[in-house]
């Protein structure tokens, strides 16, 4: 039986629209599509330990060819493709719970095309293998691109776990760790939004200042793309506990504003605006917070985008501006779990205060 939540289920919608439409078209800043688009020859998957090549025929059927001996397991029309992607599409948006299946009948439609899963990234950000052609520079390319999918919730752009925890260290007005009585008061708060009012009373009555990550790798990985990276978003981040700025419109301009990393910003260069939009790009192509970042990219096409209105739109890398407005108007700081992740309780560590915050970034 298939199972799998709203962004799986997704994925495999974008396969069989891939298939039917046989075309991808590009977005504009706002996730409009613009008109133009690169024609999808096939889609490569890996079901069953056989990697296997959808092609569309100009027949009007679709092939399914053995990667490795060429040879045709099966043709479909692709008027039956059409339907199937219809009827999962309509079937994914009336989905429930954080994994669920589909009808027998639309199950029997989907095992007919050999696929075992629903999902087949395994957590890689390279979610779809195509093989497109760009009519307007002639060029045939095999492209991995990374699915988001707009029809649940907001998608995560960028994963909380422990490793993303950021340590800051509680001091009073002069300087000095607080005392237990003081950890007490922080902690006793709890009210709905316990986290936020907690910096705030701690920013009201102590001080408050930026120590390090819980997840070494991770820190590692955001020097590696700047070396103010830490910094930036650990000031980020309690902006957003301390003035519930989660915009990144309004988390720049507050960055701006402070400037705590005293950069030099009379002549209107835009350092923390490049440094976040950097930070999400290279998260949207491969980055995580628990594996060493090489720099190297599991997707080398681009973006696709599952919209709420079921249209499927992509950002490629050639014309990634375009994808960077998107992520500068559309990303917010979010909050993921306390107890899950095991932060917002002031402690006391070998004779030091702290309290550690978290983050995760939805679009």
């Amino acid at each position: 039986m298939y199972k799998g939540n709203k962004g799986e289920w997704s994925e495999l919608y974008v396969f069989f629209q891939l298939l039917s439409e046989g075309k991808l078209y590009s977005a504009d800043e706002k996730l409009e599509r613009n008109g133009n688009f690169v024609e999808v020859q096939s889609i490569k998957r890996n079901d069953f330990g056989k990697p296997k090549d959808y092609k569309i025929e100009t027949s009007g059927n679709v092939n399914i060819v053995d990667s490795e001996t060429g040879t045709i397991l099966r043709s479909i029309p692709r008027a039956e493709i059409v339907d199937i992607t219809r009827n999962l599409i309509r079937e994914l948006k009336q989905g429930k719970g954080k994994a669920f299946g589909v009808s027998s009948s639309l199950e029997a439609n989907i095992n007919s095309f050999m696929i075992e899963k629903v999902s087949e990234s395994y957590g890689l950000k390279g979610d779809i293998n195509l093989y497109i052609y760009d009519p307007v520079n002639s060029i045939l390319t095999d492209q991995k691109f990374s699915i988001k999918s707009l029809l649940g919730s907001n998608p995560t752009a960028f994963n909380a776990n422990q490793t993303t925890n950021i340590f800051y260290e509680l001091l009073t007005k002069d300087g000095e760790p607080l005392e237990e009585n003081d950890i007490v008061k922080i902690n006793e708060i709890n009210t709905r939004y316990k986290y936020m009012d907690r910096v705030r009373f701690i920013l009201d009555n102590y001080s408050l200042q930026y120590r390090d990550y819980q997840g070494e790798v991770f820190k590692l990985n955001l020097q590696l793309i700047d070396s103010s990276l830490p910094e930036i978003i650990a000031s980020a981040v309690l902006n957003k506990y301390a003035f519930g700025i989660t915009k990144f419109n309004e988390v720049i301009e507050k960055l701006n504003d402070a400037n705590p990393c005293n950069y030099n910003l009379k002549h209107g260069h835009s350092f923390y605006e490049y440094r976040l939009i950097n930070f999400m790009v290279e998260s949207s192509l491969g980055m995580t917070s628990a594996t060493v970042w090489s720099g190297e990219y599991d997707v080398i096409g681009g973006i696709i985008i599952v919209k709420g209105n079921e249209e499927v739109v992509s950002y490629h890398l050639i014309d990634f501006n375009k994808f960077k407005k998107y992520l500068l108007d559309n990303c917010r700081l979010d909050n993921p779990s306390g107890s899950k992740m095991g932060y917002g309780t002031a402690y006391i560590d070998e004779g030091k205060s702290y309290i550690k915050l978290n983050f995760q970034v939805k679009v």
